[in-house]
């Protein structure tokens, strides 16, 4: 169920693609791996996200964080990137980015934000409320995502709380964040 982010770039690149609108349920969501039913906005933010977590320069994310204004904790850290790299085992901030990689190459979930206006979530898995109800090839993209002993401990809880990235249908980075 996993995409190649960077062929599907090149394809949309060579095809207008106009995003043809997701039907979100009321209190609901839809799951996609189709990056062409993304408005644009969205889409771009996604493809230079993901770039700049294959760069493995950290650094790079700290515009998008600052102009965003992009929760990466809910204590609201004062330097969102200090944060991410001190999140990272390797203190670097590349194991974050590599999470990040991947969690943006999973599906995504395209909910009601609240205000009647859609945000996409990566991945769709932080959509679901309960995660003991996950069909086996959804546990197949969570193990991918976060390995099967992280997963089940989380299972426990029945919700995706590690982390995950929310795009705003205006194409801002809206969050990056673990936990509740």
């Amino acid at each position: 169920m996993r995409l190649s982010i960077a062929a599907t770039a090149f394809a949309l690149l060579l095809t207008p693609a106009l995003a043809q609108d997701l039907d979100i349920p009321e209190n609901g969501f839809v799951v996609s791996d189709d990056l062409s039913r993304l408005p644009e906005p969205v889409r771009n933010k996604l493809l230079q996200v993901h770039a700049i977590a294959n760069s493995g320069d950290i650094a790079q994310l700290t515009p998008i964080l600052e102009a965003d204004q992009t929760n990466v904790s809910f204590g609201a850290p004062e330097d969102p990137t200090a944060y991410l790299k001190q999140e990272s085992a390797d203190e670097e901030g590349l194991e974050i980015l590599a999470i990040l990689a991947d969690v943006l190459e999973a599906p995504y979930a395209a909910m009601d934000g609240g205000d009647g206006t859609p945000v996409y979530v990566w991945p769709y898995l932080a959509a679901y409320e309960q995660l003991s109800e996950l069909t086996p090839s959804e546990r197949v993209d969570a193990y991918q995502i976060m390995g099967y002993a992280a997963f089940e401990e989380m299972k426990g809880l029945d919700a995706w709380y590690f982390w995950r990235v929310y795009i705003g249908e205006d194409g801002q980075l809206q969050a990056f964040v673990a936990g509740d």
